[in-house]
């Protein structure tokens, strides 16, 4: 796609190579007026609902008001009638040459995380587009974000811990070595705290993961990139290079592309394929497919600028290629690993059992520390080495602001 026209603006230059990774859209219409402002963020808690009981007061003058709680359902009815909207988007099916599945292969999850990052380079280093994406998306994207869950999943993550961890430790009885590493897991030192630790760390590490429209490594992310938001091209197609088709956009906002990266490798690839480097292997490629991207944009856009004030007395030199240090990156991989993990304690751990796992073994949709015995344990030894360092980073820095 590098040889298509000259692109009449930014936006184009943005999207030319990420709407091979979309989804054709047919045609869409809609109609929520009366229900929902149009400029109103997909993230405003605050705003109010429009079904809420009318009390009197303001309301009086207004046609739609309704003096009878009874006649609530009425209000409703009519807000309603002929609203709502339709999306035709293209066929994925298999039928098609596109499948999903989990759990991945290392191969089928680098085709998607090389489609994440063009997605993460259409917005990279654009802060105007990044402001417009937190007043119409969300200031911070993913379907995990601490600010947007249930206060009540923090509050009560120790105890869901503890609770896991009691459950999940009887298992250890059968004398397999699978059982024996599952025991020795959960009884390790810095496990059996790890529900207080990752409690303790929640603020400091999800800011870390907030970033704003101007930072420097701050873009527009998925912000549920599991691997059923994802439609794989058939092995039969695999030689027709069709590219990953991503959907569900409901969490997307401002953050960091890790976040999206970390989210995916722990739902979607088994721990033997993320063993003997290969998470780093999925990794590395990301922010090459990462840094290819922004840098092909990089070159349109000044070859574009070059052309409209060319004055015929030569090109500028060449600009110098830009990479995403990997220390940087890195830091923020494990961040988004540890916030995961906050997620996923309070959310579905508080619940789980070693029975939940089992009926659940199947559910493509359900990420796999969720459902996979060996996938959850290697994930607990993982974040509870990266969590060691950033507490300790937190205590240095909270050293130097005291001094």
């Amino acid at each position: 796609d590098d040889d298509d026209d000259d692109d009449e603006d930014d936006v184009a230059t943005r999207t030319t190579t990420l709407r091979n990774h979309l989804p054709v859209v047919h045609h869409a219409d809609y109609d929520l007026t009366g229900l929902i402002p149009e400029d109103c963020p997909t993230t405003d808690a605050e705003q109010a609902s429009p079904f809420l009981k009318n009390n009197g007061g303001d309301n009086n003058n207004n046609d739609d008001a309704i003096d009878d709680g009874n006649d609530m359902e009425l209000r409703k009815n009519r807000l309603l009638q002929n609203k709502g909207g339709h999306i035709l988007l293209q066929s994925l099916s298999p039928s098609h040459g596109y499948f999903q599945d989990s759990p991945l292969s290392p191969f089928q999850s680098s085709k998607c995380l090389a489609a994440v990052a063009e997605l993460h380079a259409s917005a990279w280093g654009d802060e105007v587009l990044l402001r417009t994406i937190g007043d119409r998306l969300s200031t911070a994207g993913g379907s995990y974000q601490l600010s947007f869950r249930n206060p009540r999943e923090l509050r009560e993550l120790v105890e869901s811990w503890d609770g896991f961890r009691a459950r999940f430790a009887t298992i250890g009885g059968g004398g397999g070595e699978g059982d024996v590493v599952v025991v020795d897991i959960l009884e390790k030192e810095s496990v059996v705290r790890l529900g207080r630790r990752v409690y303790d760390m929640a603020e400091y590490v999800s800011k870390e993961l907030t970033p704003e429209a101007g930072d420097e490594y701050a873009t527009m992310v998925h912000g549920d990139y599991k691997a059923m938001n994802v439609f794989l091209p058939s092995e039969s197609t695999r030689e027709g290079n069709k590219d990953a088709i991503m959907i569900d956009f409901s969490c997307a906002g401002i953050g960091y592309g890790m976040s999206d990266v970390g989210m995916h490798i722990v739902h979607a690839v088994l721990p033997r394929d993320l063993d003997n480097g290969g998470e780093e292997r999925l990794v590395e490629g990301y922010l090459v497919a990462l840094e290819n991207a922004v840098n092909r944009r990089r070159r349109r856009r000044r070859s574009k600028r070059i052309d409209d004030d060319y004055d015929g007395e030569g090109k500028e030199e060449e600009e110098e290629r830009w990479t995403y240090p990997r220390e940087v990156a890195m830091r923020h991989y494990r961040l988004a690993c540890v916030d995961y993990l906050r997620f996923i304690m309070g959310r579905f751990w508080r619940s789980a059992t070693p029975e939940s796992f089992e009926k659940k073994s199947e559910s493509k949709n359900t990420t796999l520390i969720n459902r996979n015995l060996e996938a959850a344990m290697a994930f607990i030894a993982k974040v509870d080495r990266y969590l060691e360092v950033f507490e300790k980073e937190k205590r240095e820095r909270e050293m130097m602001m005291m001094h």
